[in-house]
């Protein structure tokens, strides 16, 4: 059988299939392979994929997230490796020493910033803003081994950007958005177990945010952190962190004052289980949302299936296993198909709530099923949830159920050291 043909130049350079090959979105890189001719019913010949499911990813019906898949689509539409997150194909030509290998297809945020080298034009910069946004957005939905590569690009871009004179508002800008990739980056890079360079990060976003003079930024940025404190057992620190970020939130959206709000009633509850301090300012949550009028964005996303998501921890902390349960489960039922991390992690709060209902059996199968939903994708936060339920589990160690999950747990956590 002839190899298939490559997509022509214009189509892998195109910035737009090189950022939806980057983030694996296999129904964009298959609306725009019709730029090259290509109809589901090629694309069904060149995947080994049948037509109906190629027009399913097409539509946004189906998600792709099989390796195995991915590999196919990859040879059958010959996209390179690296595009997709792979390694080089059989098929890609293997460089000699003198080979010439083209250099990286730049963004159109970096084109434009080429183009008016004696300051960022506003173009240059809204490209960017609306990059990084781009990927903040998709945060949720994205592995963070996706997520990283990407990051790390658009910071080393607004580092060459900063390392030039710019115009005062120019300037501003940039550091916003520093102080934005920089938070992303640390809750990503403790996502993937690196403690290490999230701190790192997490220094940086505070600096550039004090720097652009934003406390709406700050007061994100604080956020960001006390989820990664949270999530590490440091719940008094993720509580002073929310105490810091709720006092200088006057100026921040209704949505990102909802957000804190929440997380501060969870902090609390597993810290010093005040229920009286926890309820209120779930209360205060649900009053912010209730104001909220913006449209969910980037870094405002907060909204009710979120808040039951919380406030279900929170009564989980409180001892309320009933009122704890009920949430939880609507949170998940709520969370969108693609969303695996967050239904991953509900799903294992879930089966902590069980446990505390004396369900031991329900609580080990549930876990096992949040592992297996988090297939690939497992985080940290998640990782470090099951093993503070293995431990509650201890006393029934030798129960078949618990060994099996002990087993679970080990190998995700393998699975995440090779990430």
């Amino acid at each position: 059988m002839p190899a298939p043909e490559p997509l022509p130049a214009h189509v892998l350079a195109d910035p737009a299939f090189v950022s939806a090959c980057a983030q694996r979105e296999i129904g964009a890189v298959f609306q725009l392979a019709r730029r090259a001719g290509l109809g589901p019913a090629q694309l069904a010949r060149r995947t080994g994929l049948t037509t109906s499911r190629v027009t399913e990813i097409m539509t946004g019906g189906r998600t792709v997230s099989s390796m195995d898949v991915i590999e196919r689509i990859a040879d059958g539409l010959r996209v390179p490796g690296r595009m997709l997150g792979l390694a080089d194909r059989p098929w890609e030509p293997t460089p000699g020493p003198t080979t010439y290998r083209p250099a990286v297809i730049p963004e159109t945020w970096e084109v434009l910033d080429m183009v008016s080298r004696s300051t960022a034009s506003d173009a240059a910069l809204t490209h960017l803003e609306t990059a990084v946004a781009d990927v903040a957005y998709r945060y949720p939905v994205t592995p963070p081994t996706v997520s990283v590569p990407i990051l790390q690009r658009q910071l080393v871009g607004v580092h060459e950007m900063l390392d030039r004179p710019q115009a005062l508002a120019a300037r501003r800008r940039g550091v916003r958005i520093l102080a934005v990739v920089s938070g992303l980056l640390g809750l990503a890079h403790h996502d993937l177990g690196d403690r290490s360079r999230s701190d790192a990060h997490f220094r940086l976003g505070a600096v550039a945010a004090g720097e652009a003079e934003a406390d709406d930024l700050t007061a994100w940025l604080l956020t960001m952190q006390s989820i990664v404190e949270y999530t590490a057992g440091r719940r008094d620190t993720a509580a002073a962190l929310l105490d810091q970020a709720d006092a200088i939130a006057a100026t921040a959206a209704p949505r990102r004052r909802a957000w804190i709000a929440a997380n501060h009633a969870r902090a609390v509850a597993a810290w010093r289980g005040d229920r009286t301090a926890a309820l209120a300012a779930l209360d205060q949550a649900a009053h912010y949302l209730d104001l909220a009028d913006e449209p969910c964005a980037a870094l405002d996303f907060f909204t009710s299936p979120r808040l039951d998501g919380l406030a279900g921890e929170t009564y989980a902390h409180l001892g309320e296993h009933e009122a704890a349960s009920r949430l939880l489960e609507t949170a998940i039922a709520a969370r969108a198909e693609v969303d695996v991390k967050g239904r991953a992690v509900l799903t294992l709060d879930l089966a902590e709530v069980q446990l505390g209902q004396g369900a031991l059996d329900a609580a080990c199968a549930t876990a096992q099923a949040a592992l297996d939903l988090a297939g690939a994708t497992v985080v940290q936060p998640l990782l470090l949830r099951a093993r503070a339920l293995q431990q509650a589990l201890a006393p029934w160690a030798a129960e078949r159920p618990v060994r099996e999950l002990v087993a679970r747990v080990r190998e995700s956590s393998q699975q995440l050291a090779r990430a």
